[in-house]
Formats: structure tokens, C-alpha cells, sequence
């Protein structure tokens, strides 16, 4: 028997109850397998909507652990996808099968605590258009949300801000550096029903903070001139 079998059980017997109460709140997408601290280091597996997301970061599957992982979770009927990130740049180097890249690359809409977000398994990036290690941020945020004017900073994909538009926030403003994010984020906006649509900005943290606080742009930056 593998060795990884048996933490892949372990792994499920302790979400036995989570996944039960993340289903009730319209959830599909969620951490079935941490193995930095459920035994295999540096390999994650998530479930996005009807996709099974297994991730390495330190060394990649053996063929072994990969089929085990696969006959594991198929009785779930999830499209398996694999990206190892084991590279020294954490880059995706991994080639898929034309077949397998293209179900991949297929956009998909998953849901978390009643709020729609975009997914895709490969894209032009690399990280999961989705963190889902800040689902608790969010639910907290949603919480707190409404009524409030809500700034998200490094919004990535901007869950933070839709999830806070969705509860009701009075005003959302996303920033972050990189436009094909925000893009996603516009887009994760227009899948929800929301009172307020977020407003997304693509700047750096410290020139939008300033202007945001009303100092203005610093007219030298590490030594260089910035434009007023």
C-alpha cells in the first residue's frame, strides 16, 4: 500500500464535518490535503467547483503517490489536474496532454459562502485565481462588511472585495500592481448580484496609499525621480 494512502485518509476523516457545513453554505471549493502539515510536505490538493487541483512545491509526485492520489478521489468524478511547482521558481513544469491541457484551461465558476468567483486549473499565470487558505479572512470580512466602505489592497483576483460587495459593503476600491488580475476581478464582480460594483484601481501599494491618504506622489523612489 502507498504511504501516502493512508494520510490521504487520515486527511479526510478530519473534514468530515467541515466539508459537510462548507457544502451547506453554498461552498465548492476548499483544501482536501495539506501535506506540509498532514505528512507529505510541499504537496497540496483542493477541490475548484468539479476539479481536482494537485499541486507540488518542493519535489515532484512519483507515477505511485499521483495514481494513488487519483484512484483516491475518484469516486468524487472530479477532473484531475496536476501542476508541479517544484522548480526553483515555482513556476507550472509540467506539459499536460493536449486533451487534459485543454479541460484545464476551461473557465469554470466556482462558489464560496454564496459568492461566485472565476477558475480556471492552468492560465497564463500561476497561483489559483482563488486562495483558498483565506476563506476565514473572508467570511470575516463578510461579516463585518455592510455599510462600510471596504479597501482591499493586493487584491490578486479581488475575493476580499467581492465578498465584501456581496455583504452588502457601501463602497469596495481593489488595488494591485497587475492589470490581468484586476481583470479577473472585474469579471469575478459581474457573476454576483451586488448593490455596489468594486471599483478597481492597477497601481503599486505605495504611490496608491499616498494619494489615498491625501500626501500625494513622492517625488523620489529609492533614489529615482517619479512622475507627478
Amino acid at each position: 500500500m502507498s504511504t501516502l494512502l493512508p494520510l490521504l485518509q487520515a486527511a479526510d476523516a478530519q473534514r468530515t464535518a467541515l466539508l459537510a457545513q462548507l457544502h451547506d453554505e453554498n461552498t465548492n471549493a476548499y483544501r482536501l490535503f495539506h501535506g506540509s502539515v498532514e505528512g507529505r510536505d510541499g504537496l497540496t490538493i483542493d477541490r475548484y467547483g468539479d476539479v481536482l487541483l494537485i499541486q507540488t512545491f518542493h519535489t515532484p509526485l512519483s507515477d505511485e503517490e499521483h495514481q494513488t492520489i487519483l484512484d483516491h478521489y475518484a469516486p468524487l468524478g472530479l477532473h484531475a489536474v496536476y501542476n508541479d511547482r517544484s522548480g526553483s521558481n515555482s513556476r507550472i513544469g509540467n506539459p499536460l496532454p493536449e486533451a487534459e491541457l485543454a479541460e484545464a484551461q476551461q473557465p469554470r465558476v466556482i462558489s464560496e459562502l454564496g459568492v461566485n468567483y472565476h477558475f480556471e486549473a492552468r492560465h497564463d499565470g500561476q497561483d489559483p485565481w482563488l486562495f483558498l487558505d483565506l476563506r476565514a479572512g473572508r467570511r470575516r470580512v463578510m461579516q463585518l462588511a455592510q455599510g462600510k466602505s471596504v479597501l482591499n489592497l493586493f487584491a490578486y483576483t479581488g475575493g476580499v472585495g467581492v465578498a465584501a460587495a456581496k455583504a452588502g459593503a457601501s463602497f469596495v476600491m481593489n488595488v494591485d500592481f497587475a492589470e490581468s488580475s484586476l481583470r479577473v476581478a472585474r469579471g469575478n464582480a459581474k457573476l454576483n448580484t451586488l448593490a455596489t460594483r468594486p471599483r478597481c484601481v492597477q497601481s503599486d501599494f505605495f504611490p496608491a496609499i499616498r494619494q489615498l491618504s491625501g500626501l500625494g506622489q513622492a517625488k523620489m523612489v529609492r533614489g529615482k525621480k517619479m512622475p507627478p
